[in-house]
């Protein structure tokens, strides 16, 4: 039986003091585990569909400064729920929520004779790890969730979180884009998109792709911190329907 998805997906990026040589590599200073949970039960006793929880993240080792930012932002921004001192006891807590909320939920829409039965089949998946993103002093971490909680279709979203290793401080883009080169760099991204898109202005690009018509363009806090350049993220819904999917831009860094 067919399983509809959401994929999300959580990025948090971590400036290094050391070089860090790729996802395959193992650096000596950082000592990466897993905390992991999965439930899967019938909606109905002796029913084939069931409702599916997975979270598989890495954790950062160690009592550091970086540990304990990457450690708060999977428990504060990933599974969020309570104030619990690891992340594993976070995330446990956050499924079992969420199991007791579709339990209830599950059973007053079940019915055997149901004919859109698939629509009862939840699904939550999140999985976290360190990736490279080419820049020797960023780690980036990566958390994607796929889920499908009922409805026409799910959603597709990605973040990025960006902590200095040094000091273990979480970055928003004000730390990396000084005040005088904002306006700048958003004119950079009107541009870009532009070019992206082939559109001649801001105009014809929302018409053609629905760009901008939820919301004007922003230094969004959703960005990946590459060697020389910034990605920018939107999600669905932020300044588009949700038909346009993810919209990214790349512009260099000023």
């Amino acid at each position: 039986m067919k399983k509809h998805l959401i994929l999300l997906t959580m990025v948090a990026l971590v400036c290094a003091c050391t070089d860090w040589t790729g996802s395959n590599d193992k650096k000596a200073d950082l000592a990466w585990g897993k905390a992991s949970l999965l439930i899967e039960k019938p909606i109905a006793d002796g029913d084939s569909l069931c409702y599916h929880i997975a979270i598989n993240l890495d954790t950062l080792s160690g009592e550091s400064e970086l540990a304990k930012a990457v450690a708060k932002v999977l428990r504060d921004s990933v599974v969020f729920v309570g104030n619990f001192p690891t992340v594993q006891q976070t995330m446990t807590a956050y499924a079992e929520q969420m199991e007791t909320e579709w339990k209830t939920e599950l059973a007053e829409m079940y019915s055997e004779e149901m004919e859109y039965k698939d629509a009862l089949q939840y699904t939550y998946e999140i999985e976290g790890s360190p990736i490279d993103n080419g820049n020797d002093s960023i780690l980036t971490y990566q958390t994607t969730t796929d889920c499908y909680l009922g409805g026409a279709h799910g959603s597709y979203v990605v973040f990025y979180y960006n902590f200095c290793l040094k000091t273990g401080k979480l970055l928003n883009i004000h730390d990396v884009i000084p005040a005088d080169k904002q306006a700048q760099v958003l004119k950079d991204m009107e541009k870009q998109l532009c070019k992206d898109w082939d559109a001649k202005d801001l105009a014809e690009l929302q018409e053609n792709t629905g760009i901008t018509m939820l919301g004007d363009l922003y230094l969004t806090n959703n960005f990946l911190l590459k060697k020389d350049s910034i990605l920018f993220l939107f999600n669905q819904y932020d300044i588009a329907p949700y038909a346009a999917g993810l919209i990214s831009v790349t512009v260099k860094r000023p």
